[in-house]
């Protein structure tokens, strides 16, 4: 069950503006020894799967089954440029639980226009003495919705937002976040992870 409220705190068409953004938010988290990333997409079309298979080989899967494929067998196709790989698509794509810094970049310029996320969480959010709220870490993330309007992504759009993540009824400490990296709410809080 979802405790998470989620803050959309910017909607641009720019993924690198997005992520820069996030990279922001982040450098004022606290306790970060655990912090990790996690890269996800559904909907990859055989090009984007290509593209990411390249980078990621262990981490595309073909759409659900439902063409008699196994995963091993669709590896295969994708690793011998096999054209029959366009008709697997769609491909999903996941890596959960990387140290920062390490799927990031690549990600982001391998994806193309298929609704995905990419998140952080494992660390905790600052205290703000002027709100008396102490250090958080409970449902503290950061997430970037690409080409999606919503932390499932199941609203596509052509631009990318950027969701900040905090524990239910801690909506203060989220706008204070946001303004204290230079943005602001740009929607109604949500429910989150």
């Amino acid at each position: 069950m979802s405790t998470s409220n989620v803050l959309p705190v910017l909607r641009t068409p720019n993924r690198w503006v997005a992520y820069e953004a996030a990279q922001r938010l982040l450098g004022i988290t606290v306790h970060r020894r655990s912090t990790e990333a996690h890269a996800y997409a559904e909907e990859l079309t055989a090009a984007e799967a290509r593209r990411l298979f390249e980078a990621f080989p262990d981490q595309v899967y073909p759409g659900a089954g439902e063409h008699g494929v196994g995963y091993e067998e669709a590896r295969r196709l994708l690793a011998a440029g096999d054209p029959r790989v366009d008709e697997l698509a769609p491909f999903s794509f996941q890596w959960d639980e990387r140290p920062v810094g390490t799927i990031e970049d690549r990600f982001l310029g391998l994806l193309g226009s298929s609704p995905a996320s990419l998140s952080w969480n494992g660390f905790a959010w600052p205290a703000v003495p002027e709100l008396g709220l102490d250090v958080r870490a409970k449902d503290a993330g950061v997430q970037i919705a690409l080409n999606s309007r919503d932390v499932d992504y199941d609203r596509p759009s052509d631009d990318h937002t950027v969701f900040l993540h905090f524990r239910a009824g801690d909506v203060r400490r989220a706008e204070w976040l946001a303004r204290h990296v230079g943005l602001a709410a740009v929607g109604p809080v949500e429910s989150g992870w």
